[in-house]
């Protein structure tokens, strides 16, 4: 009888241990347990394991929700991984917010969280467990016996940040930039580059454009005095006077204004005419002051090409 009796209790002893076998392990990762002050927010991660093929009861899960008057739990986010080697694995991540204020250091616990496991018609419980930590006051904590008041740790001193790199890069490109725009001036014949003697035919612009703008009825004086502007930066690009027969000479010497060939005849013939026959309204007929401009723009043009 006493031989039966223990085989009975031995039996009952083993009963539960296929249901329990169901659930491999249920590992708990924190953050730090201390530091944490007001409005933090604190994500406990749990790894479980189960047999295969036990998944876990979704609605068990819990929903997000205030906790208790200082404790929220703001997000669950749960990941099935699937099954290896027989073992199904699960992340479940839990954020809870914080929103107690101490005026001392004080312990708090995040309590439990039962879930469960199903199979068809088996269950089994799922437990994660519970976490505590440090809350800490957000001021001076003032004693009320003697000695000095508790204090909180100093706030880490801002490191300086180096700013000579980035001053010297500043300079270095500063220094490029105004160099560029010297160039670009000097190619271009801006401001005090224009006046110099290798643009002769940026100077004749600037008083082709004065002399024809200066009214809106062009004198015969004004028109003359654009004629000789541009015959003027001719002599000086040619190095001698150049009259209209010279011409094929000059753009031989100079093929990149063979562009305007047909446009710088009309010139020297319009200029015949206003100064050699005395014939300024044929010459405006010939070249209106509108078309001078623009033969004065051209030729500055390709001058400034490099010409």
């Amino acid at each position: 009888m006493g031989r039966l009796a223990h085989v009975a209790i031995l039996l009952l002893t083993l009963l539960p241990a296929p249901a329990l076998a169901q659930l491999r392990s249920v590992e708990l990762y924190a953050p730090r347990p201390f530091g944490h002050v007001i409005g933090d927010t604190l994500t406990l991660t749990a790894e479980i394991a189960l047999d295969a093929p036990f998944v876990l009861d979704p609605a068990t899960l819990p929903q997000p929700r205030a906790l208790d008057y200082w404790l929220d739990l703001r997000d669950v986010r749960l990941s099935d991984h699937g099954i290896e080697a027989g073992v199904r694995r699960y992340t479940l991540d839990l954020v809870y917010q914080t929103f107690y204020a101490p005026l001392e250091p004080r312990r708090l616990d995040i309590p439990a969280l039962a879930l469960s496991a199903v199979d068809g018609t088996r269950r089994v419980p799922v437990q994660v467990p519970a976490w505590s930590f440090l809350m800490s006051p957000l001021r001076e904590i003032v004693g009320t016996g003697p000695g000095q008041a508790l204090a909180l740790r100093p706030d880490l001193p801002p490191q300086p940040i180096p700013t000579a790199p980035a001053w010297r890069g500043l300079v270095t490109a500063l220094t490029v930039a105004l160099a560029a725009l010297g160039v670009l001036a000097w190619q271009m014949g801006w401001g005090p580059f224009g006046r110099r003697r290798s643009r002769p035919f940026a100077r004749a612009a600037r008083a082709v454009t004065s002399l024809l703008a200066a009214s809106t009825d062009v004198t015969s004086n004004a028109y003359r005095g654009a004629l000789l502007a541009l015959h003027r930066a001719f002599d000086s690009t040619a190095g001698k006077g150049v009259f209209a027969e010279d011409l094929p000479a000059f753009f031989a010497g100079h093929p990149a204004f063979g562009t305007a060939e047909a446009e710088v005849r009309r010139l020297f013939s319009a200029s015949r005419r206003a100064f050699f026959g005395d014939d300024t309204a044929g010459a405006l007929k010939e070249l209106p002051p509108p078309e001078l401009a623009a033969l004065a723009r051209r030729l500055r043009s390709i001058e400034r090409s490099g010409a």
